[in-house]
């Protein structure tokens, strides 16, 4: 174990599946026709692997085969949503979103309050849970969208989609959703949870990076503008040639990550009582941040711990202290901010991201590395 090193940041990405990989050979060399080109068979072989693709997608979160969409990830289709929904209305310019949401869906509303539109950026409590009763009362008439996210990324705290949905439903206001954190994890039916729209990425569930997924259910009350201009690919609403390979690696993760979900949600719940319980057992200091959470999700805080110290000591273990999607900036999580972590506790923080892959030896051995180290302070 001290050669290897283990990872545990699947919040962040996944290996890639075998059985995706293999799935997805073929269309590296020798299925390589552009699906978009009509008039010979290379072309139509690789349209009806894209279709199967769909179909496997749509049989998942229980949509129609026409109502999902492929982009190359979670942040393009959430830009997508807000910003394609935004600029082709008229009446309505109010979106409602949290203060917890990915990076990707803040700096949209920022883009879109710049051009006139009006944002409400709901708080979340200690637990990283929002007031629906607060949500409900900032709905108004001109409250075009509605997005929440179905899995805080950094904690893990699930919010009540169902609920949500049933208020938009209710108000007649449209519901978005970014499930990249939750699909695998938790079951994600897109009627039952009354949403409009749903994002996904294949990186975050085993399968390639670069290539993602959004659901948009057929209505007629209102358009979205593209943000890519070309030949017109998905329907009219994402130009650009669909790769291929890319989309037969993500509808076989999608199906298997489905088929396997209850076997490995029961794994990843009984490392993370493993690792939790070591620490407990060795009485080290420590809180969890956020409630409700996913078991994939470990955000746990050391205080009065040198998180600098504590990151260089495992060097070998590969874990975040935040969202990778927003690393770089040297400053302490917003999301913990907003939970109300001080500052140095936020620096004292690990997040961990167990997944299927992940062993119970892996697990202890990180358990018993944090416990030296904390003991030798």
């Amino acid at each position: 174990m001290k050669n290897k090193n283990i990872y545990l940041d699947n919040h962040a990405s996944t290996q890639i599946d075998k059985r995706v990989y293999d799935a997805m050979k073929p269309f590296l060399n020798q299925i390589y026709g552009n699906p978009h080109s009509e008039s010979h068979s290379h072309g139509w072989i690789s349209k009806n692997f894209i279709d199967i693709a769909r179909s496997k997608i749509a049989k998942t979160i229980k949509s129609r085969v026409d109502e999902i969409f492929f982009t190359s990830g979670a942040t393009e289709s959430n830009n997508l949503i807000l910003k394609g929904l935004a600029l082709s209305q008229k009446n309505k310019d109010h979106i409602i979103t949290c203060v917890s949401e990915h990076k990707c869906i803040l700096e949209s509303c920022k883009f879109l309050e710049k051009i006139g539109c009006k944002v409400t950026y709901l708080k979340i409590d200690k637990n990283g849970d929002i007031d629906l009763n607060i949500l409900n009362k900032k709905i108004n008439n001109k409250t075009l969208l509605v997005s929440i996210m179905h899995v805080n990324n950094e904690i893990g705290t699930i919010h009540p989609l169902k609920r949500i949905g049933e208020i938009c439903k209710k108000k007649k206001v449209l519901f978005h959703t970014d499930a990249s954190q939750s699909l695998g994890k938790l079951k994600f039916d897109v009627n039952y949870l009354n949403v409009d729209f749903a994002s996904f990425s294949s990186h975050k569930i085993y399968g390639p990076q670069g290539i993602g997924g959004l659901f948009i259910r057929k209505k007629n009350n209102f358009k979205i503008t593209p943000l890519l201009s070309g030949g017109g690919q998905e329907n009219g609403l994402r130009s650009g040639t669909i790769p291929t390979v890319l989309c037969v690696g993500f509808g076989q993760a999608v199906e298997l990550i489905e088929r396997e979900r209850n076997k490995n949600m029961k794994k990843i719940k009984e490392l993370k009582k493993i690792f939790l319980d070591k620490l407990v057992k060795n009485k080290i200091d420590f809180f969890l941040n956020g409630k409700n959470s996913v078991d994939n999700n470990i955000n746990i805080t050391f205080p009065g711990t040198d998180g600098a110290f504590l990151f260089s000591k495992l060097h070998n273990i590969s874990i975040s202290s935040g969202a990778a999607c927003g690393s770089g900036s040297g400053e302490t999580s917003y999301v913990l901010k907003e939970l109300g972590v001080t500052s140095n506790n936020a620096k004292s923080t690990l997040r961990i991201g167990i997944g299927k892959n992940n062993n119970k030896n892996e697990l202890l051995y990180l358990a018993k590395k944090i416990i030296k180290i904390l003991k030798k302070k």
